[in-house]
């Protein structure tokens, strides 16, 4: 499983960034803080790709801040919505 997962992370590390310099729309990044599936790096170097990209980190999350402080999550997606 191990493997999988870094042959998956490193997949994403390689692939995705070039997505993301492609988008047209506005995109919202959010990342955990301490998310140690998809690292807040990722997010970070991904919304420099692209001024469509918004990055932000929920602080004290893991990978599931919309379970962990789902009130801070829908503020800022609504916020976010409302631009």
């Amino acid at each position: 499983l191990g493997t999988m997962l870094t042959a998956v992370s490193q997949f994403a590390a390689e692939v995705m960034p070039q997505e993301f310099a492609r988008l047209k729309v506005p995109t919202l990044l959010i990342s955990g803080q301490y998310d140690q599936i998809i690292p807040p790096e990722l997010g970070r170097k991904a919304s420099q790709l692209s001024e469509k990209v918004k990055y932000w980190e929920i602080p004290a999350t893991a990978h599931f801040p919309m379970l962990e402080a789902p009130a801070v999550y829908l503020e800022g997606v609504r916020e976010f919505l409302g631009s």
